[in-house]
């Protein structure tokens, strides 16, 4: 028997990676397309900021590892392509552009998440950190202050200002003011293109359709993260007068990131394990921590986060004594764990908190 050993991803397609990669690529055309409609220049300015940084970043990287022009290829022009875009479409709209902060920012922020993320690993395919989620965090945490302004956007007659929704809906009784249609749609204090929810959705259906992604881990990253939330809004509606629990669930699912980084950043093939049950605790686990950051921290948001959470826990699921390509019981009993944990601390919220935030 012959064992062949090869980097991720591992493509289970009749096409190639150099289409896989278009298929994302593609996926995010209509999200590039809200962003540079409703903030025409500020998506411009970050989008080319973020792929000519993480593109020269690769291209070095292959020039000065491989010592040959040619070595660089389409595949690594698509990767850098597809972690610059959604770089670019999970930080704010004006990153402080008026002072020209943003102009680098912006590039530096891009550079230290491909090289943190993907290069030091040994490029293309054998990263453990999505290079995009990495560089948003490195940005968000050194420059948060400069990046606080996402342009305003109308809730029903009210203008409300921030980095996302999530803000504004830190004090509870406030999502009940929010119409679920400015949520859906997209007018509300979000990312470049983490509030055009219709758009995401598209692109899923897109990604799920060309079996780009593996439904398994959306599934089990979105469903734990909605039924930990309904858990968490029963005990929000109970204490916060005139907000349902089914508001709650809908606020905590449209407002910030959480789709976006459901759709394109969660379903990464490289950063995620191999095979299906890993991918299935893989979701759970990175849902698990969203939930816990956004509820228990102070901090409004959480999904970047978790996404680099669960791509640390992706080696451990993969290891070779116990990984498998079929259901054992430790993968029951690991799920079953995390499943109390999860709804224990949800029961337990109000304890933990001190009381909701009114």
């Amino acid at each position: 028997m012959e064992f062949v050993k090869e980097t991720s991803p591992h493509v289970k397609r009749k096409d190639n990676l150099t289409w896989m990669l278009l298929d994302v690529v593609i996926a995010l055309a209509p999200v590039i397309l809200a962003a540079l409609v409703f903030h025409p220049l500020d998506a411009l300015r970050s989008i080319l900021l973020s792929v000519a940084s993480m593109e020269l970043c690769e291209f070095l990287f292959v020039y000065i590892t491989k010592k040959d022009v040619k070595a660089f290829k389409m595949q690594n022009f698509l990767s850098a392509l597809i972690s610059a875009l959604i770089y670019s479409l999970i930080m704010p709209s004006n990153p402080g552009w008026e002072s020209g902060m943003g102009y680098w920012i912006i590039p530096v922020g891009a550079a230290l998440g491909i090289i943190l993320g993907k290069l030091v690993f040994g490029g293309t395919g054998n990263n453990i950190f999505n290079p995009a989620a990495l560089g948003m965090v490195i940005a968000r945490l050194s420059w948060g202050g400069l990046m606080a302004n996402s342009g305003l956007v109308f809730f029903g007659s009210d203008v409300t200002a921030g980095a996302t929704a999530l803000t504004y809906g830190s004090t509870y009784a406030n999502m009940a003011n929010v119409p679920f249609l400015d949520l859906l749609i997209g007018r509300i204090p979000a990312s470049l293109g983490e509030g055009f929810n219709i758009a995401i959705l598209i692109g899923l259906v897109y990604l799920l359709l060309r079996k780009t992604i593996d439904w398994r881990t959306f599934l089990s990253y979105f469903g734990t993260f909605v039924f930990l939330m309904m858990i968490a809004g029963i005990f929000v509606s109970v204490n916060t007068a005139g907000l349902a629990w089914h508001q709650f669930v809908s606020y905590e699912v449209l407002a910030g990131g959480f789709l976006f980084g459901a759709v394109y950043m969660i379903t990464d093939p490289v950063t995620g394990p191999t095979s299906s049950p890993a991918r299935v605790i893989f979701g759970v686990f990175g849902a698990m921590i969203a939930v816990f950051i956004r509820l228990f921290t102070s901090s409004p948001e959480g999904v970047g986060y978790s996404i680099l959470f669960a791509n640390m826990i992706a080696p451990v699921l993969d290891y070779p004594s116990w990984s498998s390509s079929k259901w054992k019981k430790w993968h029951i009993i690991t799920l079953a764990v995390l499943a109390v944990i999860g709804i224990a601390l949800m029961c337990a919220t109000p304890a933990v908190k001190g009381g909701f935030k009114a």
